[in-house]
Formats: C-alpha cells, sequence, structure tokens
C-alpha cells in the first residue's frame, strides 16, 4: 500500500489554534497536511490510499481553520467583467462539454482581475465535510495561477501538476498570468506534448521557460522527459514561509495541492 508520513519535531497534534489543515482527495488517494498557523510551514504530512488517511491520530485535534482540494476537477476563470449572475454554469458548460455533478462554486481571483467557477467529485467532496463542516473548498485552478504568479519574477514560470490522467498548467512571467489550463494526459507523451505546447502558445522556447513539476502521479520516467526538453526543469518545492523547519519532506513536488493550500486561504 502506497502510505507515508512525515513530522516535524514542533509538531504537537493536541495543540490548540496552532494548526491550519490542509486535505487532498484524489481518486483513491487521500492525504494531509498540518501547517504552523504562524509562519506557514508544512510541520506534518500523511498520505494513504482509502479514506483511512483522514482518520489518523495525528491529524491536528483543533485547527485554527481546514482547506480541501478535490481531484478532479472541472473549471474554468472567467472575467469579472463577463461574468453575469446566473450565468456560471453557462461558462463551465462552454470549455467542458456539458455540466459535471456536483456543488457549482465561485472563487475571486483578484490577482487577475477574474473569476474561478469549478465543480468537484460529490463523493469526495462530502469525505471531507462530513468530518470538517466548515472546510474551505479551494480550487487547484486558482492555487496553481497563485503559485505560478508568486515565483514567476525571475523569469517566465511553467508550473505542472501531474494528477490521474491530467495535466493542470499555469504560466506567469513578472506578475503577469500568461495561461492556466488542463489538458488530457493519459501518457508521458501527452503530458510532454502539452508542456512544450503550452510554451508555444505563450511564444516561449523550451529552453526560456523554467519548469516547475509536481503532482500526485507524476513518475519517474515522466520527469526524465521533461528534463531532456526543458533545460530550466526543476522540482516545484514548497514556497518559502517563515523560518525553516528542522527536516525535509521526502518528494515535496508530490504534494503540491496541498502545500500551497495554506498561501491560499491566509
Amino acid at each position: 500500500m502506497d502510505q507515508g508520513s512525515w513530522t516535524a519535531s514542533r509538531y504537537v497534534p493536541a495543540q490548540e489554534r496552532a494548526w491550519h489543515l490542509s486535505l487532498l482527495v484524489a481518486g483513491e488517494l487521500r492525504a494531509w497536511a498540518a501547517h504552523a498557523v504562524e509562519d506557514g510551514q508544512v510541520v506534518a504530512l500523511q498520505w494513504a490510499h482509502g479514506v483511512s488517511a483522514l482518520d489518523a491520530a495525528t491529524l491536528p485535534a483543533h485547527p485554527v481553520s481546514v482547506s480541501f482540494v478535490t481531484l478532479p476537477e472541472w473549471s474554468t476563470l472567467v472575467p469579472e467583467g463577463a461574468l453575469e449572475p446566473g450565468s456560471e454554469p453557462h461558462h463551465l458548460s462552454l470549455v467542458h462539454g456539458g455540466l459535471p455533478t456536483g456543488a457549482l462554486r465561485d472563487e475571486p481571483v483578484p490577482d487577475i482581475g477574474a473569476t474561478c467557477i469549478y465543480v468537484h467529485d460529490d463523493e469526495h467532496e462530502r469525505q471531507v465535510l462530513d468530518r470538517y463542516p466548515n472546510a474551505r473548498p479551494v480550487p487547484l485552478c486558482s492555487l496553481m495561477l497563485r503559485g505560478a504568479l508568486a515565483r514567476s519574477m525571475g523569469g517566465p514560470v511553467m508550473l505542472l501538476h501531474r494528477s490521474h490522467d491530467r495535466l493542470d498548467v499555469a504560466m506567469a512571467q513578472a506578475g503577469r498570468l500568461l495561461l492556466s489550463n488542463t489538458y488530457p494526459a493519459r501518457s508521458s507523451q501527452d503530458l510532454l506534448y502539452f508542456a512544450l505546447l503550452a510554451a508555444d502558445g505563450c511564444g516561449l522556447s523550451p529552453a526560456s521557460v523554467r519548469v516547475l513539476h509536481g503532482g500526485t502521479h507524476l513518475a519517474a520516467h515522466e520527469v526524465s522527459l521533461l528534463h531532456r526538453y526543458f533545460a530550466l526543469a526543476e522540482e516545484a518545492g514548497p514556497m518559502q514561509q517563515g523560518s525553516p523547519s528542522d527536516a525535509t519532506i521526502n518528494d515535496a513536488s508530490r504534494w503540491l495541492a496541498l502545500t500551497e493550500q495554506f498561501a491560499c486561504v491566509s
């Protein structure tokens, strides 16, 4: 069974008013991370297949706040001026060719003057909300574009998140969003093709864009393929916040959808 955990020495699950809890439900994979509220650092992380990961005794007993990402996600970005009340289903169906079942939500993204409209899988959401009724949903689309924008001041950046059969891409340069999209990626060739297509669509060569890759289903051979074509490819490590932790999270880029949540909700 694919499972594991990591804990920093400062983490005490029973400590009150100290931790933010981030959750991820992606197919059969369940994972959670605890962040120190004072500085945003990840202090604990655990994952497993099946719902047992969300019942672990090491979860924060009294989290200050809770957020979650569920995958797959159906989402789109709509400029503020183009979004009329009640038109959300129309915009989503234009992008995805239909309206998936589930709660339709929207989240303002003031960084780019747009609104993210999204739907998560009903069953996956219930697994979270039955445990934490006040948990805040976070769209992966919003999380990705904010992550790309925050990392883009040194040059063009492509942030990749590989999940099951999908590739989410956000590209930014100098604090300006260039692209936010989701592509079907059933093979490593699909992943490479759409990464190259995204760079070309933004007028950038593979040699000039910094590619930061991660995600729950990114395989080693896919990493090697990206590094062969993108000279500046590297793992998408957590954005540094607060003081350094006393240990390093193994395979941190796999948990991009967890480690970035605190920055979206804080």
